[in-house]
């Protein structure tokens, strides 16, 4: 069954506006969101086109995770922290990515890695206590 825009205009012109509608693309990260990981770390180098990591659990009341703040993946298996360095929903302070970008994080909030490919927001430079060392291995600020 087709739909044309003249017949049913109400019907079309809901479907574009919903936010749970297929049309739509999700543009921040959320549950099962499939993320790149932008650091030099192990896990970094394994990933294939097939085995990207994905998103498992989101900071605590909130459906979406923005620039830094550290959500929980899976791996290979295994299951990692990381923070979130972009997004592809467009804000106005930073640019819109094309990709979810992520740093792996070990239990103490430390970065897995020690070089990272790309730049970072300066939003994560406001929590300097939690996330010091990722401040200090990265080159480009935005």
């Amino acid at each position: 069954m087709i739909f044309v825009a003249g017949r049913f205009p109400s019907l079309v012109a809901g479907l574009l506006r919903s936010p749970c509608s297929l049309l739509t693309p999700r543009r921040s990260v959320g549950l099962l969101t499939r993320l790149t990981i932008v650091d030099n770390s192990e896990n970094a180098k394994k990933v294939t086109r097939l085995d990207r990591p994905y998103c498992i659990k989101l900071p605590k009341n909130s459906r979406e995770a923005g620039f830094g703040e550290v959500i929980t993946i899976a791996h290979l298996g295994k299951v990692h922290k990381a923070l979130v360095v972009s997004n592809r929903r467009p804000s106005k302070k930073l640019p819109r990515y094309d990709t979810h970008n992520i740093i792996l994080l070990n239990d103490k909030l430390e970065p897995v890695g020690t070089r990272i490919m790309g730049p970072v927001p300066s939003v994560i430079r406001k929590r300097s206590r939690q996330l010091s060392k990722v401040i200090a291995i990265a080159t480009k600020f935005i």
